[in-house]
């Protein structure tokens, strides 16, 4: 066989590993240790490789990820319901919770709205169609069921009634803070969405304590036994909602205590709509007292107010902002509530000392002691005539005001009849009333009387 030509590699016998040609010029031990280096060098760079591929990537430094973030789980759905007619909402984890109602009155009132004081109010004579409130309320717990809080505002009459927390974790010692209705008598704690008439008697505006910013305390004691009591005090500033600040040292102290009598607690509402198979009944007892400039109060952005009928010598009470102290206010009440098959039964009797401390004691017009009274009886006659309708139900109320006890004729008096149509209990009902009204005036020794028709349609939802 020839010899082979070119200068490709050269096969080495037995090995089947191909010498490079520059290779198979050296001498043979030399060429054999060339080729195993060559050999250990190709094994070696596949073991780098097979690292970088499979091993590294585990063990080296992960690079910053700039996909998008994983969106996190949805938390729980709030839990909303509508009920009682007021909209209602809680967290699923049950620690807040809030209350959303509206209410409105529509009246239509004729020849006059406002309860007379005097001749000049009689003369009044106007027709009018108006929105008498139109109130948002809002209440719920926050943070923990006990902590209750509670928010009222009025669009109508613009003025922020209501904003309490009230803390509420033992039935016989519960807290309210903040601006709300003092626990006094029952005609002005019932809100006026539950009334049994179209408003209040002419008694309300001269002895209410109305709404104050301070601090209450109220409980029940003794619950279903003949003991069971629920008692009411409070500590106000006694300027009512429109002012921030008072106007001197003293505070207004108020207390009401009721015996529940028949072993229930009667709740803050007007009707019989629930037709109680066995009665309830309460008796209550109130007092309170100040020092300031205010006389009379309302829900008003001034809510501190001067009476509007005069001392007993016939004078005027000054008007608050220049009143700093002025008078001194006692006054209590004594209450009687029934509700029992149907029926709604109601007294109040009033007295009301104002002490003008600005006149020598014993002086003419130094102690002005009024006194009022009202006494209210409703009935739904379909428990005793069955082809009435059971939404209805009819209602009367007589009440007095004496404003100055030691001045003659000067009682003023008020006889209302009303007719209640109840489509959704106080949620939703129609009322006409109508009112013989009385005024005397002192000073004339005479005394003038009107009739007052008012339609009104009460919502809330």
């Amino acid at each position: 066989m020839g010899a082979q030509t070119g200068a490709g590699p050269l096969p080495r016998a037995g090995t089947g590993f191909a010498v490079p040609a520059p290779i198979a010029t050296l001498p043979l031990p030399m060429q054999i240790w060339v080729s195993g280096c060559l050999r250990c060098t190709s094994i070696l760079l596949g073991a780098a490789a097979l690292f970088v591929l499979t091993i590294w990537p585990k063990t080296a430094k992960a690079e910053p990820s700039y996909a998008a973030p994983a969106l996190a789980a949805p938390a729980a759905p709030a839990l909303v319901r509508y009920e009682d007619s007021r909209l209602k909402i809680q967290t699923a984890d049950g620690r807040f919770s809030i209350n959303l109602q509206h209410r409105l009155q529509f009246r239509y009132a004729h020849p006059f709205d406002l309860d007379p004081r005097s001749f000049a109010d009689l003369d009044e004579t106007a027709s009018s169609f108006f929105v008498r409130r139109a109130r948002l309320r809002l209440d719920g717990h926050a943070f923990w069921p006990w902590l209750e809080w509670r928010l009222q505002y009025d669009w109508a009459q613009p003025v922020l009634r209501d904003f309490s927390f009230t803390i509420n974790k033992v039935p016989w010692l519960r807290v309210v803070l903040g601006q709300r209705k003092v626990f006094w008598n029952d005609e002005r704690v019932v809100s006026s969405g539950q009334q049994q008439f179209v408003n209040r008697s002419i008694v309300n505006d001269m002895f209410t304590i109305d709404r104050q910013q301070g601090i209450q305390i109220l409980g029940r004691l003794f619950p279903g036994r003949w003991a069971d009591v629920t008692y009411h005090a409070g500590v106000f500033t006694g300027r009512g909602v429109g002012e921030r600040y008072n106007d001197d040292a003293h505070m207004m102290y108020a207390g009401r205590l009721q015996w529940n009598m028949l072993g229930g607690e009667m709740d803050y509402s007007q009707s019989d709509i629930a037709s109680h198979e066995r009665p309830a009944a309460s008796l209550a007892l109130g007092a309170a007292t100040n020092v300031s400039g205010c006389t009379a109060y309302e829900t008003d952005q001034e809510s501190c107010r001067a009476l509007p009928t005069p001392r007993s010598d016939g004078a005027a009470f000054a008007d608050p902002e220049d009143a700093a102290g002025r008078y001194k206010l006692e006054q209590g009440f004594a209450e009687f509530r029934l509700k029992w098959a149907g029926i709604y039964a109601k007294h109040e009797s009033h007295l009301k000392r104002v002490i003008d401390r600005s006149v020598d004691t014993g002086a003419p017009g130094r102690t002005t002691v009024m006194r009022g009274a009202l006494t209210q009886l409703g009935y739904f006659p379909h428990h005793m005539l069955a082809f009435v309708p059971k939404p209805l139900e009819l209602a009367a109320r007589y009440a007095f005001v004496d404003p100055a006890r030691t001045v003659a004729k000067n009682l003023q008096t008020e006889a209302s009849g009303v007719i209640n149509w109840f489509f959704a209990g106080h949620n939703n009902k129609v009322s006409v009333e109508v009112s013989r009204l009385t005024v005397a005036d002192p000073l004339a020794l005479a005394t003038r009387a009107t009739i007052r028709f008012r339609l009104q349609w009460d919502v809330s939802f």
